[in-house]
Formats: C-alpha cells, structure tokens, sequence
C-alpha cells in the first residue's frame, strides 16, 4: 500500500493480523458509491466555506470520480482510508484536503444512512407489490369458506378473501413502520466531525441537502454514534419476518395432507429421499427459519449496542453486516412468498367440509336464540353446546333435520316457538352464514370487498410516496455528480 496515510509518525505499523481483524474493508463495498458522494459534497461545501482553493477541489472531485473500482487492497482499514489513499495517488498531497472538517465517524453514519434509505424505499415497493397480489386473490375468493383456527382447533367460517386480508394489514403496519423509519434514516450527520463539530465554516444544512437529506442530525455525538435509525429497522425486519413465518405456519398446517385446505405447488415443494408419496412445503419451511436468523442478528445487535459509552466506538461496526444480512434475508423471503400466494392451491369443497363437520356457526346459533328470545348469552351458550355434544354423540351432520330436531329439543324448554328449519340451515350452512355478519371489518363479500378497495388506494398512495422519494433523491445525486462543471465560481445551481 505504500506510507500510512493514517498511522503518520504518531503510531507504529499496526501488525497484520490485527488490522485483518479490526478491518471492514471485506463488508464496505456497499458503502463505495455512498463515500464517493460524500466526499464531494464535502469537497464542495470546503471549497464555498473558502477553506481550500477552487482548482483543489475541482482536483480531487475529479479524482474521487476517477475511483471507479472497489477493491480489498490489503492494508486498509475500511472504504474510507481506501478512497483518501486513492485521491492522494492521483492528486499528490492535495488529496490530503479531503478529510479537514470531517471524520470517518461522521462519513461512515452519513454512508449508512445513505445505505438504507434506499433500502428502505426498495423494500416498501417490494411489499405493496406483495400486498397487491394478496389483494388480487382475495378479490376471486370473496365467498370461498374456509375455517378459522383458535387453538389449532375449528373455530369459526371465514373466507380464502378474509384470510388473505389478514395478513395485508399485517404488512401495512409494516410499511407505515418503514415510512416512519424513513424519515428518521434520512437525516445527516456530516459536519459532525469526530464527535463535536469543526472549526471548518461548513454549511451542514446545505452539504445535507446535496444528498438528499431532509436535514442534519443537530448534536454532533448523537450523529456519530447513535445507530438507533439501524435498530429500528431490524426491529421491523424482525415484525416483518415473523407475520410471514406465521403466513408460513398457516399455509404448512392447512395444507397438511389431514386438512387440505391448501395446496403448495409442486414448484414450491421438495420430496422425500425415501418416502415416494411425500410433498413437502420447504420453501414455507425454510422461511420459518430464517425468522429465527433475522431475530437473533436483532437481538445481536442491541447486545451490541447496549453497554456503549457515548460518541464512537468501533464496536458500532459490527452491527452493519447484521443489518445487511437480515435485510437480504427479509427481501428474498418476501419475494419467495409472493410467488408463492400468486399460486397457492385452495380447495373449498374442503374447507366447507370441515366447516361443517366441525359445527363452525354454533356461536352464531347462540347468538340467534339470544337475539330472538333475550335469554342470557351464558344460558344460550350451555343451550348450544348441549346440542352440539349431542350431535356429536350421533355423528349427525349439523344441516341434517336430525340435527334441528336435537337444538329444537334442547331449546324447546326456553323459548315459545323453535326457529323454522330454514332458518336454522341459514344460520349454520357456512356458505349462507357469512352474508349474515354485516359488523364493520367481519368476514360478509361486501365488506370484504369494500376493505380490498381500501387497501388498493392506500397501496397507491405507498407506491407514490416511495416512487417520488427515490425520484427526488436520484435527481439530487445526480446534480451532485455534475457539480465539477459547475465549481468555478462556487454558485450551486
């Protein structure tokens, strides 16, 4: 590598293996691009604030440009000694300019940021994408049945559509969590310095703006060393991941060979080595897993962070690859599991079976005798289940006359007059008996239909917001990058 640009005459040659273990260098090529605009940025506001002479910073933009390659040189600490040496190699000892008024504590929380932001708006247009496939099955399944689940136990009739909404707004929240996220990611630390500012006249405000940021994170410690923006988004990762691994969970137990409600393609499963009849969900599997990856690099990285004094620590650097993993980790599940929704088989023939076998409506019957007679819900409730023990005992079917005739006998003690037989099938036929819940967010086609064209204008206005967002950054980067005609005179335009 040639002379220390860091280590100068204050210190000895760090010994190999102890600059291999405290380097980043292997993780920092996601922060190149980032540490490039930075430096520009900075170059510039140094050349406005009068601190170094136009035709220098003009130099070493030109030569920070001319650093089109990332490469793991041995002997560098991180992305952020690389670049410097790399000017100075170009510009001679004007390069040196490039690091007055700032820090790599201050550079490497402004490449972070600059980092996930763009993650973040990534992802978000990754789950309104998914969101809308969600959307797409729903609105074909509005009055397929299939049964909810307490307990892992038959509980009541809801829809494919119902179901498929759930997890929707499971989502939303997240994507509102991201948006908030968001805007506490993009603030910027430049102009922080080491961990209290500079003597340097730079104009932090404007060196944030150049960059896309809304604007600076004002105490020059809470900027360099609070990675907070960071954990926040492993903790929505982390939400993310786990709404999806119990998706997973669903989709595993309905389309067990015993339920059959759901059918995983054949594209999405795995055999067995030894069993030829098996079809295995690995893709919902592993999914699962990975939940358990993205929740331990979480806690991780607060055990990290827990016990760290005020201002930089080096300790910060570990945190970043868990960032980067656990993201990865979160799009490709996403991805995975949108193709998975766009072909998951359903059977509805099998969901109304067990609906039915299991008495899925007999709440609705009590509430129906409870209505009808102003007998007290518990009393209803011990009415009902009589009946369905009864039933039970019988093995009748509940849509059977038999059946009516045993509620009509175990009712016929409280009420004047038993329901007629039609009556009684509207209410326990699960086909019949979801047009019967008009309650604001229950499970009736219309509802269900209004709460999809909901969730579609909300998904527009997310798909906007992101869209707009990456336009407005990309179109500042992009007049920062042709800033190098324009430095003479030091006018932004």
């Amino acid at each position: 590598m040639g002379k220390d640009i860091l280590r100068g005459e204050r210190l000895e040659p760090i010994e190999y293996n102890v600059l291999k273990y405290i380097s980043s260098i292997d993780e920092d090529e996601i922060l190149f691009e980032p540490v490039k605009q930075i430096n520009i940025a900075h170059i510039i506001a140094l050349s406005e604030a009068g601190a170094i002479e136009e035709r220098v910073a003009e130099k070493i933009i030109s030569a920070i440009k001319g650093v089109d390659r990332f490469s793991k040189d041995e002997g560098f600490e991180d992305v952020h000694m690389l670049l410097e040496k790399k000017v100075m190699d170009i510009v001679g000892e004007d390069g040196g300019y490039m690091n007055l008024g700032k820090s790599r504590n201050d550079q490497v929380s402004t490449a972070l940021r600059i980092v996930l932001r763009k993650k973040i708006l990534d992802l978000i247009l990754l789950l309104v994408d998914f969101m809308e496939t969600l959307l797409d099955r729903a609105i074909e399944s509005r009055e397929k049945v299939m049964p909810a689940y307490t307990h892992l136990q038959t509980a009541q009739t809801i829809t494919f559509a119902y179901w498929l909404l759930s997890y929707n707004d499971m989502l939303r929240r997240d994507v509102e969590r991201l948006f908030e996220n968001y805007f506490r990611t993009n603030l910027c630390p430049m102009g922080a310095a080491a961990c209290a500012g500079t003597t340097v006249k730079i104009d932090r405000l404007e060196v944030a703006e150049s960059l896309g940021f809304n604007t600076i994170v004002e105490n020059a410690i809470d900027a360099v060393s609070s990675r907070d923006f960071m954990l926040e988004h492993m903790f929505i990762l982390s939400s993310i991941s786990l709404t999806l691994s119990r998706m997973c969970e669903d989709i595993n137990f309905l389309a067990n060979n015993d339920v059959g409600v759901f059918d995983v393609p054949d594209r999405f499963s795995s055999t067995s080595s030894a069993m030829p009849q098996k079809k295995n969900s690995v893709v919902t599997e592993t999914a699962r897993a990975y939940c358990g990856i993205v929740v331990g690099n979480f806690v991780g990285a607060m055990m990290l962070y827990k016990a760290l004094p005020s201002s930089y620590n080096l300790d910060l650097q570990e945190m970043t690859p868990k960032v980067w993993e656990t993201y990865n980790i979160v799009y490709d599940t996403v991805t995975a599991m949108k193709e998975l929704v766009e072909n998951l088989g359903f059977n509805e023939e099998r969901g109304y079976e067990i609906l039915v076998k299991n008495f899925s409506n007999a709440m609705e019957l009590a509430e129906k005798i409870v209505l009808d007679y102003r007998i007290p819900f518990r009393r209803a409730h011990h009415i009902v289940g009589a009946y369905v023990k009864k039933c039970f005992e019988k093995r009748l079917s509940p849509l059977s006359r038999e059946a009516y005739e045993v509620f009509c006998e175990k009712v016929g003690d409280e009420v004047i007059k038993c329901p007629s037989y039609e009556e009684y099938v509207n209410i326990m036929d699960p086909r019949t008996s979801i047009f019967n819940k008009k309650i604001a967010g229950g499970p009736n086609p219309e509802n269900v239909m209004k709460m999809i064209h909901d969730r579609r204008e909300q998904n527009k206005v997310f798909k906007k917001l992101a869209l707009d967002e990456i336009s407005r950054i990309e179109g500042v980067l992009l007049k920062l990058n042709l800033y190098d005609f324009m430095v003479s005179g030091g006018e932004r335009r």
